[in-house]
C-alpha cells in the first residue's frame, strides 16, 4: 500500500491496477476503497501455486473485476499463470480473495496433517515410507502429501516453495474471515498455531511443512 500511495498521484483515472496479494477480505475492502479514491479500476487477482509454477508461469489466477477492462488484465494474467478462474466482476467484493481464502484453508490442512502423520511415525519408531506405502493408490493417497513430505524427509526446506511465516499469516487471515462469517475453523486455528511456534523455532523462512517441528518441545532432526 505505501508504494501505491506514492505512486497514486501520478496515475491517471482510469488506470487498472491488479492486486495479487493474499490480504484476506478487510484487507480487500481497503485497497478497493483506495482504488475508488484515486479513480483507478481495482482487480482482485490473489494467485494459487507455490515457487516452482510461479517460475514457470503456472501458476492458477483467482480474478474478480470488470468485465469491461478484462482484456487489459488478461495478457498479464497469461503470462504468469497456466489458467485464470473468474469469481466475481466487482473486485471490491474480494470474491478471489474469498476463493483464494477457502483453498488456502485446505493446503494448511493437508500441510499440518502431514507434518503431525510424519511426527507421529518418529514418535512411534514407525517408517514413514510404510504409511506411504499403505494408502498408495488409494482414496487416501495425494500428490500434495508426497511433495511436501519429501521436501521434509530430504531436508529440503529452503529455498522454501511457501514459507512458514506466509502460511502463518494466511492461517489468522482464513481464522478471521471464518469469525466474520459465524463459522469457527478449528483445524485452521490450529494450523495457525503450529506456523507460528514452527516460526518461533527458527522455521519460518523454510517451506511450511516445517512446521512438523512444532510437534516437539525442541529441534529434532526428521
Amino acid at each position: 500500500m505505501d508504494t501505491m500511495r506514492e505512486a497514486a498521484p501520478a496515475l491517471r483515472a482510469g488506470t487498472v491496477w491488479v492486486q495479487s496479494t493474499t490480504v484476506g477480505i478487510d484487507g480487500v475492502a481497503e485497497l478497493a476503497a483506495f482504488a475508488r479514491e484515486h479513480g483507478l479500476v481495482f482487480y482482485d487477482a490473489p494467485v494459487l501455486g507455490t515457487r516452482q509454477p510461479a517460475e514457470a508461469g503456472k501458476l492458477t489466477v483467482l480474478a474478480a473485476g470488470p468485465t469491461s477492462g478484462r482484456e487489459q488484465v488478461t495478457p498479464v494474467f497469461d503470462a504468469v499463470g497456466a489458467r485464470t478462474v473468474w469469481a466475481g466482476e466487482d473486485g471490491a467484493q474480494g470474491g478471489a480473495t474469498r476463493l483464494k481464502l477457502v483453498a488456502n484453508s485446505w493446503v494448511l490442512a493437508v500441510t499440518a496433517a502431514a507434518g503431525e502423520a510424519l511426527a507421529l511415525a518418529k514418535a512411534l519408531g514407525v517408517d514413514p515410507h510404510r504409511f506411504f506405502d499403505i494408502v498408495a493408490g488409494g482414496p487416501l493417497d495425494m500428490g500434495y502429501l508426497r511433495a511436501k513430505s519429501d521436501l521434509l524427509l530430504d531436508d529440503r526446506l529452503t529455498p522454501p516453495q511457501f514459507a512458514v511465516s506466509t502460511a502463518a499469516k494466511d492461517a489468522r487471515l482464513i481464522v478471521q474471515a471464518g469469525a466474520a462469517g459465524g463459522v469457527r475453523l478449528d483445524v485452521a486455528e490450529a494450523a495457525a498455531a503450529r506456523m507460528e511456534r514452527a516460526a518461533e523455532q527458527g522455521h519460518a523462512d523454510e517451506d511450511m511443512v516445517a512446521a512438523y517441528f512444532a510437534s516437539f518441545d525442541q529441534k529434532k532432526s526428521v
